[in-house]
């Protein structure tokens, strides 16, 4: 009987290839590579949450109880003594927040009289704690037998924006504070906002819960606080806002100027913007029982010669002075419509070139020369008598 032969132990039988069997390859190949990736981008990401928890233990405020006081950029109890460019080499300045994120103003709050709030121009940062317009009012005020306490709320960055969210998280935490009076030093820093921005008005922000979970990681992330800092150097950056960007000195060179085709279409949403803002700090701050006072500022890096416009060379200063005199006119039409005190410190007071480290930011001697004009100015009103917008 014939034997059946033997297969070939060399030569495996093949089934034969189709076009699916040759598409299982490659997309097998692709879906390992794709698992892979995914696998280490996730081990990455893994490591990257581990590494930051303890930065954000470190430089965040996560462990700080629920009624710890809020600020973006600046921090509470924090005392700085460093060397300064607005002092003679080798001064030393003392920089100092208290517990409650306050420059000056005594340590119990329920004795401030005053709270001042403001951006950059109020928190003076390159200024010492005893040189700050806000201590020189208090001084001036002493002197005219006008005693008054004064706490300087000032944040860099800060505009009327800052200031609306400064209620929520931050002043009504501070036990005890109840000043009289909040002067509110404003302009140059609103004239940089987006009239689009969203802004803590009477929103939703703080009345779901996600919301109120949003704004609790916010306040306290040391991630977030970088991202607000980069974001507000850009914006700052931008606006020509920042220190020491534009010098200020005798020697300054000035170039013609012309306001650009669409400026008063620009600026018209900048200012309505700003005055509904101005209507809700205004009710904030007669709800926590105070007055406001508010103040103009000045931008010394455009202006107007025999009505024609003149700029720092090199810079955009015509425009951005423009803005900040229509903010600035805004403010005082807003006091003269609504009975509120307004200090015209731009149109009044007549600043000197040496008196201002840049375009916008005052040195010792611009300082007090800003606390003695609000001294004079404000006695009046904070001692007793009435007084009207003007």
């Amino acid at each position: 009987m014939p034997s059946e032969p033997l297969p070939d132990r060399a030569s495996p039988t093949r089934t034969p290839l189709t076009n699916d069997t040759r598409a299982v390859g490659p997309a097998s190949r692709a879906l390992s590579l794709l698992r892979r990736a995914a696998k280490i981008a996730g081990i990455n990401l893994l490591l990257i949450v581990l590494l930051l928890i303890p930065v954000e233990l470190w430089f965040g405020y996560w462990l700080d109880g629920p009624g710890a006081v809020s600020m973006l950029d600046a921090n509470p109890g924090r005392i700085e003594v460093r060397s300064s460019p607005l002092y003679p080499p080798g001064t030393t300045i003392t920089n100092s927040r208290n517990r409650y994120g306050f420059r000056g103003g005594p340590a119990d709050p329920a004795r401030i009289d005053v709270l001042a709030l403001g951006g950059s121009t109020t928190a003076e940062r390159y200024i010492d704690d005893k040189d700050m317009w806000t201590a020189q009012l208090e001084t001036g005020l002493r002197q005219s037998d006008c005693p008054m306490t004064i706490a300087n709320a000032g944040v860099d960055g800060y505009s009327t924006v800052g200031d609306i969210a400064s209620f929520n998280g931050w002043f009504d935490r501070v036990p005890g504070l109840k000043p009289r009076f909040m002067l509110v030093y404003v302009g140059i820093n609103d004239a940089a906002v987006n009239p689009k921005a969203a802004w803590y008005e009477k929103s939703v922000r703080y009345k779901s819960q996600w919301r109120q979970i949003e704004h609790y990681v916010a306040s306290r992330s040391a991630l977030h606080r970088l991202h607000v800092a980069l974001r507000g150097w850009w914006q700052a950056r931008e606006n020509q806002l920042i220190h020491d960007e534009l010098p200020i000195t005798a020697g300054t060179q000035w170039e013609p100027a012309s306001l650009p085709a669409d400026f008063t279409a620009t600026a018209a949403p900048k200012v309505e913007s700003y005055r509904r803002r101005l209507s809700r700090l205004t009710e904030l701050i007669r709800e926590f029982g105070a007055r406001p006072v508010y103040i103009t500022q000045r931008r010394m890096d455009g202006r107007l010669v025999d009505e024609h416009w003149q700029q720092i060379a090199g810079s955009d200063g015509a425009r951005h002075t423009a803005t900040v005199d229509a903010i600035n006119q805004a403010t005082l039409g807003f006091c003269h419509d609504t009975g509120e005190t307004c200090v015209d410190l731009a149109g009044r007071i007549d600043f000197s070139s040496s008196e201002f480290a840049d375009a916008i930011h005052t040195n010792p001697a611009g300082s007090a020369h800003i606390g003695r004009f609000l001294a004079r100015e404000l006695a009046p009103v904070l001692c007793g008598e009435t007084s009207r917008g003007r």
